[in-house]
């Protein structure tokens, strides 16, 4: 998959679709009947419109789950130096059931994985069978030590009312609870009815179950507004040095416009950063921000050209 999208580009929406879209990033399980009332039209325009930003790929309404609730404990960004064609070692790890997300990037570091493991071994054992691959030079691993920020929903908006927290908390789950997640990982907006026939549950049960895991943090239902309808050209990663503790930088890097994932981390970088951007003036700019901050000692950048695994469901089956 590309980091290139077809669907509309904002210019190409009204005000209603970005009243809607701003309601759907409040709550992508809100209600037809609730949308209707927020903007003032009938329950089957809305509807149609939902299903209409949807059908073009200009919103993503799905399930995050939180892997921690998975059992999987152990988490390592990785920056693989490739030799070589890049697309063939990209393919290769991204066949690796550790891998949740692999990225082809432009400069001098060929790939990003994220590897997610259940236990250090695990992940020790997923980063020594990247290092084997063919066409891999060398991999630079960073142990995550905690998430500060993860919204995609929000790009360019105003930190201000952006929602840095952590989110989920490790919460067991049993194999009714799984098909709930699969439901939503698949279809942020399944009905109860749709997840109760899958579960084989009725739909009183299911609606605790699915509330009960919501509010526990295991999934977050997110309205993923994509980067055309944005006005985001591309993403780019931040890799931090810091002086002193990481915390304080991690966090004033995170209250930034258009900073969209902010973790701390272990290893030959202290803090890592995703930032959205416009166009390339506007990359320069979020750099020297970013640059500038107290407590930046370096911040090496690299602009995502293709991503070639997502994977949101790791662990379910």
């Amino acid at each position: 998959m590309t980091l290139a999208y077809d669907e509309p580009a904002m210019a190409d929406l009204d005000d209603v679709d970005r009243a809607l879209i701003d309601a759907l990033v409040a709550d992508g399980r809100a209600s037809y009947a609730a949308l209707a009332r927020r903007i003032g039209m009938s329950q089957a325009a809305i509807k149609a419109r939902v299903l209409r930003l949807l059908d073009s790929g200009g919103i993503h309404i799905l399930g995050r789950i939180d892997p921690r609730a998975l059992g999987y404990g152990e988490f390592a960004y990785c920056l693989i130096d490739v030799e070589g064609p890049v697309e063939p070692a990209a393919d290769r790890l991204a066949e690796m059931d550790e891998a949740a997300f692999v990225l082809i990037l432009a400069g001098a570091r060929g790939l990003f994985v994220e590897f997610r493991a259940r236990d250090a071994q695990q992940l020790d054992t997923a980063i020594e069978r990247a290092r084997s691959e063919p066409g891999v030079r060398g991999v630079d691993a960073l142990s995550l030590v905690a998430y500060v920020k993860q919204d995609w929903s929000q790009s360019g908006q105003d930190p201000a009312v952006t929602d840095h927290r952590l989110g989920a908390r490790r919460r067991p789950v049993d194999a009714t609870d799984i098909k709930l997640l699969e439901s939503l990982a698949a279809n942020g907006r399944a009905t109860f009815a749709e997840m109760a026939d899958a579960a084989g549950m009725s739909q009183a049960a299911t609606r605790e179950r699915t509330l009960a895991l919501m509010a526990a943090g295991v999934v977050t239902v997110q309205t993923i507004v994509s980067p055309g309808v944005l006005g985001v050209k591309g993403y780019a990663g931040l890799m931090i040095e810091v002086d002193g503790a990481a915390e304080p930088v991690a966090t004033k890097v995170a209250a930034m416009t258009d900073i969209t994932l902010v973790a701390r981390v272990l290893g030959r970088f202290d803090v890592i950063a995703e930032a959205s951007y416009r166009d390339e003036a506007h990359l320069a700019e979020l750099l020297d921000r970013v640059r500038s901050t107290d407590g930046v000692r370096q911040v090496e950048s690299f602009v995502y050209l293709v991503e070639v695994k997502e994977s949101m469901t790791a662990g379910l089956s």
